[in-house]
């Protein structure tokens, strides 16, 4: 082991620098099985004795510590390292193989770098400073890096609390509903991690092979979920430590799913957190730290605190009375109701149609919603389907399909996954359904006339979203329910133009109250507003049916109201 202590970069923690009790063991190298070796700063308390020990790891560079935790630096994802020693823990902070100043190739979630996360455990537990109890802390990256180590178990891995931490790196975060999520790939390998290596680093090494793996190309060779990807998938059913699993109800770009899969499927004693907000944010609020404090402290010190004895799962309800305790997820008393497709005009929307969601079942003559894309207007921002409105705002619906409900006479709560059952045709040999829930709140006169004077769709908050590549429609019987659909994303197969065939849509699980007097708006398009996804040479035109032989609906977990506010 070889390393080096210097307070001098240790005092530029960003939020906050270490105290006089604490101290910092900077560029430790610990050699791996295979000869390479891993960088890690080590924080500790200053007085003589042994602690747990909380792990983070990561691409991000350890060495950036000294920026504050705030939007513009996303990779911050450590949590408060200074308050962490405080609490008398150790914080290991390491590189991930190949990156900063690590050794090795950087391949993401390689299973060298899954050995890696065993052999660090393994090695923090046997230090002098150690009593051989350890932890692993941090969001995203640092978190997805928690499901990898925990199903393989180190005999001194004592538990984990992944944060906003995706699982099946495919559907979760790469290719969701087998449609490709380029944009955020792109921005997160080439600036999150490979550009932040050259352009942030200085003290880079000059081997030919630092951050040499294409990883993109990699992304483009493996559009299906193939041994490339399950190589890279925690088998779940095999942890056996402990988990928090804490995830956020806005994560839909990624991290979601995950942790509430994680909950469901790892074999430990679980426990399940969904917050909303900022995840980052939230990760040094007071509050978050002292509930996760409480974790560390029951699995690492053996303090008998009773969050054992706490019901296992926590929800925030969203518009509704904030936190709510549960027994289960998904919730078992949530009943699931049909939302039926049908033709307009609904008057909440200026769009292609203006269709509407109705409780009721479709007659027979409610016929089809067809068009066709990409449209002409589809110009802002990049190839995305929102479009100018006359003074240059945009305007997000005026080109995509919209359905909505008529006004919830009553505060009605949607909570856990939700589907969207859609029978549709193409007349090319592949099509892409992209859709959002949103809420609608009632409009003022004065907003009213604003929005017509500027041109833009009626404020909306979005609910959750999904994803499906039409070619990727095969599912999984095993794993599938009717509320939770999961595709097998192998093989694709090519849909016969013109040919009527039902799409089963994974929409991501979200908890939201819709108040009396708001209505439910479903959003339907080949493409994000954004261009967040990839369109390629994808141009069709597409018919949605919603006739009684076709009855298209979305299929919501709407939870009952206790009996005593329905009195």
């Amino acid at each position: 082991m070889e390393h080096s202590t210097s307070g001098e970069r240790a005092q530029g923690l960003g939020d906050g620098p270490l105290g006089g009790d604490a101290t910092v063991d900077l560029d430790v190298m610990v050699p791996m099985g295979d000869g390479v070796k891993i960088a890690c700063d080590v924080y500790r308390p200053r007085a003589a004795g042994r602690y747990p020990v909380l792990y983070a790891v990561s691409p991000y560079l350890k060495d950036c510590v000294h920026l504050p935790t705030m939007g513009v630096y996303r990779y911050r994802e450590t949590g408060n390292i200074a308050r962490w020693v405080s609490r008398g823990y150790v914080y290991v902070h390491a590189d991930a193989r190949g990156c900063g100043k690590s050794e090795g190739l950087y391949q993401r979630f390689s299973r060298a770098e899954q050995r890696d996360l065993y052999e660090m455990v393994e090695w923090c537990a046997a230090q002098p400073w150690a009593t051989g109890r350890v932890g692993m802390i941090g969001q995203s990256y640092y978190g997805m890096v928690q499901w990898l180590a925990a199903a393989q178990n180190p005999p001194h891995l004592a538990c984990v609390a992944p944060y906003d931490a995706a699982t099946d790196l495919y559907r979760d975060s790469v290719f969701k509903g087998g449609i490709y999520c380029a944009s955020f790939q792109n921005h997160w390998y080439s600036n999150s991690v490979r550009n932040r290596a050259f352009f942030d680093y200085p003290d880079r090494p000059t081997r030919r092979d630092f951050m040499a793996d294409d990883y993109l190309l990699d992304l483009a060779r493996h559009p299906t979920d193939d041994e490339f990807w399950e190589s890279r998938r925690a088998d779940l059913s095999k942890i056996r430590v402990p988990v928090f699993s804490i995830g956020n109800w806005g994560s839909t770009t990624s991290h979601l799913r995950g942790n509430l899969e994680g909950f469901r499927e790892a074999q430990g004693r679980n426990k399940l957190l969904v917050n909303t907000g900022d995840p980052q944010a939230l990760f040094g609020q007071p509050e978050f730290e002292e509930e996760l404090a409480r974790w560390y402290d029951h699995w690492l010190k053996g303090v008998d605190n009773g969050i054992m004895d706490e019901p296992p799962v926590r929800l925030w309800i969203r518009n509704g009375t904030g936190y709510r305790d549960e027994q289960e997820w998904p919730l078992r008393r949530a009943e699931p109701r049909r939302l039926y497709l049908a033709p307009g005009p609904s008057g909440a929307a200026e769009s292609l149609n203006d269709g509407r969601l109705s409780w009721s079942p479709p007659r027979p003559r409610l016929g089809s919603t067809t068009y066709t894309y990409p449209d002409p207007e589809w110009t802002f921002p990049g190839l995305g389907s929102a479009v100018r409105g006359r003074l240059g705002l945009v305007h997000l619906t005026r080109k995509v399909l919209t359905f909505t409900s008529e006004p919830f006479a009553e505060a009605t709560e949607v909570t856990g996954p939700v589907a969207l059952n859609l029978w549709a045709a193409s007349s090319s040999t592949d099509t892409q359904f992209i859709v959002k829930l949103v809420d609608l709140a009632p409009l003022s006169a004065e907003v009213e006339a604003a929005i017509r004077a500027l041109d833009v769709a009626p404020p909306a908050r979005v609910v959750t979203e999904g994803w499906l590549r039409a070619s990727h429609r095969a599912l999984d019987p095993a794993r599938s329910t009717a509320l939770a659909p999961h595709h097998r994303h192998g093989r694709p197969e090519p849909l016969e133009p013109g040919r009527v065939y039902r799409f089963a849509i994974e929409i991501w699980p979200t908890s939201w109250v819709f108040a009396a007097g708001h209505r439910l708006r479903l959003d339907i398009a080949a493409l994000d507003q954004q261009g967040q996804y990839y369109l390629g040479h994808l141009g069709a035109t597409d018919t949605i049916y919603h006739d009684q032989r076709h009855p298209s609906h979305l299929l919501l977990p709407v939870v009952p109201a206790p009996a005593a506010s329905r009195a």
